[in-house]
């Protein structure tokens, strides 16, 4: 059965902690590099209790390959086998000559296709699902897989031909249709044992298709459709087109389901590699979900990886661990992450002690107030406000909390914040501003002009060159 991860649970895990006993994703282990002669080696730990945390194999990471089937017709239009696909495809509807020159051109062409075919195989066996480079060592490098993959075709052929001699018609047919059945076995074993003795074997490719059991057979059924599928559209689509182009669209189609084919053979060999005794590394295993989480990971700064052990701590219900994580963690610089400071302010109202709060709450009002977060920025006020009747953060943050409370239809402690604000910083620029908005609302929502035409008058004799004056006049011109 699949495991997911503890902290992720719609996420599949990759690693297991023993000692925890918990399934992690990439996004919840600490990766370390190994550093010294080993640079450039991982090491994979948990982040609870510090240990090395074990890799739960490629078969809890990868769906069973018939739920992926969409997944291997879209893989040769990747770049690479797309370009290699049509570069081939031109090069045969352009080079088809009579007689040996034309054959020379084939055998180069289909020499090319499965020798890149084979590396599809081989890398996906290996678990990298990206497709494999364009390079000299992918298309001419080592030829002997291929040269391998043709003697099977040989000695099936010279066996077909003994058991035709010998038991006749019906005979051969029987033995046509085992050994294509078991095609594909002996391509698996060619891979995984790079043996063209033991890929022949009945012993061996009969037994590693048991191994693998109903699986093969859907493998089968797939594979045998795939390869009959450039003969039927060349019969029904192909033959009405112009003959160059016939040459181009049936190498095309060929080259195409050869790749799908082949990729699909290495991922059922990833899939049932531990049945079949194939050793897979992580550090091998390679697809782009995983490859791009990774990136990511790696371009993360240490606030977002901070947030994430926090969040770790959190669920496994360690609160007192998650506020001194963060605590020490920003003790030098500082918390300025509005998401990391809504964290601890969090915590902090469970397990901190009120001044811990109270301090933080100053800082995380300024955060949240500068990222316009209005119903969190009232609720922490207020709270630290309850703890705290001398509270007083930052005076930008409480000129927006003024005018948030208000906007909520709580003016005593809107006209509350402004009077705190002009208290506590006397001497800033928003004092004359925080009187001009508690004066409005007097006079518009508690219907005391009275009062208000008191404050507007004092903010005219003590600010008279402040830019709010104009505003002031105007409105008290509007009161009569």
């Amino acid at each position: 059965m699949k495991q997911f991860c503890h902290y992720h649970p719609t996420i599949p895990a990759h690693w297991y902690c023993e000692k925890c006993n918990k399934a992690l994703c990439p996004q919840c282990v600490d990766t370390r590099d190994m550093g010294g002669y080993r640079q450039g080696e991982k090491l994979h730990m948990c982040p609870n209790c510090n240990q090395q945390v074990q890799w739960l194999g490629v078969a809890n990471i990868i769906d069973p390959f018939w739920k992926c089937i969409s997944g291997f017709f879209i893989y040769p239009f990747s770049q690479r086998p797309l370009i290699l696909m049509l570069g081939l495809a031109v090069l045969a509807a352009l080079l088809l000559r009579p007689g040996l020159l034309g054959v020379l051109c084939q055998i180069v062409i289909w020499g090319i296709t499965f020798k890149y075919a084979y590396a599809i195989l081989q890398a996906t066996a290996s678990g990298d699902l990206t497709a494999p480079k364009l390079n000299s060592q992918t298309l001419s490098e080592n030829f002997a897989p291929v040269v391998k993959q043709v003697g099977i075709y040989m000695v099936i052929a010279a066996a077909a031909g003994v058991v035709f001699a010998r038991l006749g018609i019906a005979g051969g047919a029987i033995f046509l249709v085992l050994t294509t059945l078991f095609l594909p076995a002996m391509i698996i074993l060619l891979v995984t044992t790079e043996s063209l003795i033991q890929a022949i074997n009945p012993m061996m490719f009969v037994t590693l298709a048991f191994r693998i059991g109903w699986g093969y057979l859907l493998m089968y059924l797939f594979y045998s459709i795939l390869g009959g599928a450039p003969a039927l559209l060349g019969r029904h689509v192909i033959q009405y087109l112009p003959p160059l182009l016939q040459v181009f669209l049936f190498t095309l189609v060929k080259i195409y389901y050869t790749f799908i084919v082949y990729h699909l053979m290495g991922y059922v060999i990833l899939q049932y590699h531990e049945d079949i005794g194939y050793e897979v590394n992580f550090d091998d295993f390679k697809d782009e979900e995983t490859e791009t989480l990774q990136a990511a990971l790696e371009a993360e700064d240490s606030e977002i990886r901070l947030q994430r052990r926090v969040n770790q701590l959190i669920k496994d219900g360690d609160h007192d661990g998650a506020r001194n994580l963060i605590e020490n963690e920003t003790a030098e610089d500082g918390i300025s992450d509005p998401v990391l400071s809504d964290r601890y302010f969090t915590l902090l109202k469970m397990t901190g002690p009120t001044e811990k709060l109270i301090e933080h709450g100053r800082r995380h009002l300024d955060l949240i107030a500068q990222g316009g977060q209005k119903e969190a920025a009232v609720a922490a006020y207020l709270e630290c406000l309850g703890k705290d009747p001398g509270f007083a953060p930052e005076a930008g943050a409480l000129f927006k909390i003024g005018g948030w409370l208000n906007e909520k239809g709580k003016r005593k402690e809107a006209i509350g914040a402004f009077n705190r604000l002009t208290k506590a910083y006397p001497e800033d620029p928003l004092v004359p501003k925080a009187y001009f908005r508690a004066a409005q609302i007097f006079n518009d929502n508690l219907l005391n002009p009275g009062k208000a035409k008191q404050i507007l008058n004092g903010v005219l004799k003590k600010y008279p060159d402040h830019d709010i004056i104009p505003f002031v006049e105007r409105y008290l011109g509007q009161m009569g």
